[in-house]
């Protein structure tokens, strides 16, 4: 945050802390909340768009206040949203007499401006608003190990021992938390390294902007010449060819020169669509990880850590709860806690179970719809690239009958269907057949099978959890 030093942010919020009372301000200006003087402005960092507008609407007097006191002079409010696309200015909220503010209740009328960042800003991180997350706040589990400790490694080696790192996973499951922690240990280990960090759309961008003003040698230079680079979201250079090309040669010349190279992507590189095999043969050269949906001691765990970091105490019986019915990412597990946090606020009732099952209602009834056996298959039929008739054949070959078990196991697992409507639905089998079925599956996942029918998966195990994440579950 620009204009931000250490001693500052410590005295405004021990002044802040002096005017809202210990209690709320644990609650909205946790691990998750900046602050910081910028000029003529108070800057506060938050998480999301909701907590900026109920820091506006509660809060704004007095962090007016608290800042005048500390500072000796009257500043402006601004916001940076951590959510949002790219860091920007929040609302901006102008100071008013003391009189006004208390004839207004509190709250200052809000005069929006937004704000766009400086050209050079889009291809910082775009959690300015905040610390970057750190690799020691990374809660493990069986789902994120391999990747936690590849990331240490990479740290700890500047890629001596595998470049590039590639991670990919599903839609918040952590590839961007790490991506983050590797960035602030570089930056930690030299302060002077000259770390490139951004997505692949900044990177597209850029490169376009850079077309069209004729200044390439410019921005080739800006990455061309890093310490290091970490990109995130790099399946978003898919079907951009000429993107595509220029990223291959900021990669070969980087990987000559032995830098470091990190990238995200929602996927393995070789399921990316209409990516050149150049590139995706270049990523598969180093280290590829994957990050899976975490186990239910995962998820208890990360709430854990997540409810700590804001000071509030949530009984494990909540923590349970929320645990056992969102499984799908680790942002879910997190909004939800930060839903419940803020009901239990506004509310001013008791963080429990009771409150916690009244809460968050409808984000679990949404998230546990029921699955059905057409679910089941359009997801098998849509990974395999198989027609519904085809899966439900009486073919034996194994590009077929290992999809066709894996859909009855899935089914059995999810649907809560009898064996028997399961073997009628694909294609007339009998029950004895999706027992057998069921119990081939269980034993490829005890066993740690491993898989040659898609590429990008290494085991059984990799399908299952794509084709689990397809039925939101």
């Amino acid at each position: 945050m620009v204009g931000h030093h250490g001693d500052v942010e410590s005295t405004l919020r021990t002044a802040v802390a002096e005017r809202l009372g210990e209690g709320r301000f644990g609650l909205w200006f946790g691990e998750g909340v900046r602050l910081g003087v910028a000029d003529d402005a108070l800057e506060v960092g938050v998480p999301n768009a909701f907590f900026r507008e109920w820091i506006q609407g509660h809060f704004a007097t007095n962090l007016i206040e608290a800042a005048e006191a500390v500072t000796g002079r009257t500043l402006k409010l601004t916001f940076r949203v951590a959510d949002e696309a790219e860091p920007r200015v929040g609302n901006l909220i102008e100071p008013k007499p003391a009189d006004e503010r208390r004839k207004h209740g509190g709250t200052v009328p809000l005069a929006p401006e937004p704000q766009t960042p400086p050209q050079g800003e889009r291809e910082r991180p775009r959690n300015q608003a905040r610390p970057a997350r750190r690799l020691e706040d990374f809660v493990t589990g069986p789902c994120n190990r391999l990747a936690q400790a590849a990331a240490v490694e990479m740290v700890q080696t500047s890629g001596a021992s595998f470049n590039p790192l590639v991670i990919h996973a599903g839609v918040g499951l952590g590839k961007t938390h790490l991506l983050e922690g590797i960035g602030h240990a570089l930056r930690s280990r030299n302060p002077g390294l000259k770390l490139v960090q951004g997505t692949a759309e900044a990177f597209t961008n850029g490169f376009l902007d850079a077309m069209r003003a004729g200044n390439l040698g410019s921005f080739r230079s800006r990455y061309r010449r890093a310490d290091a680079l970490i990109i995130d979201d790099v399946h978003f250079l898919a079907a951009k060819r000429a993107t595509q090309d220029e990223f291959l040669h900021t990669f070969n010349a980087l990987i000559a020169e032995g830098v470091p190279i990190i990238v995200a992507a929602d996927q393995h590189p070789r399921r990316i669509a209409r990516l050149t095999d150049e590139l995706a043969t270049r990523f598969l050269g180093g280290m590829v990880v994957k990050l899976d949906a975490p186990s239910a001691d995962t998820r208890a765990a990360i709430l854990k850590a997540k409810a700590l970091a804001r000071g509030v105490d949530v009984p494990n019986a909540v923590i349970a709860y929320i645990a056992e019915h969102l499984r799908a990412s680790v942002r879910e597990l997190e909004g939800a806690l930060h839903s419940l946090i803020a009901h239990a606020v506004l509310t001013g009732k008791r963080l429990d179970l009771a409150l916690a099952k009244t809460a968050l209602r409808d984000t679990i009834r949404h998230t546990a719809a029921a699955v059905g056996l057409r679910d089941v298959e359009r997801a098998v039929c849509q990974l395999f690239e198989v027609d519904a008739e085809t899966l439900k054949s009486n073919s034996r070959v194994r590009a077929l009958s290992y999809p066709r078990m894996m859909a009855m196991y899935l089914a059995r697992k999810h649907t809560g269907a009898a064996y028997s409507e399961i073997g009628r639905h694909f294609g007339g089998r009998n029950h004895s057949t999706v027992i057998s079925a069921e119990k081939k599956v269980l034993g490829w996942l005890r066993d740690e099978e491993r898989s040659a029918l898609l590429a990008g998966f290494e085991t059984v195990s990799d399908i299952l959890a794509a084709l689990e994440r397809t039925l939101g579950t």
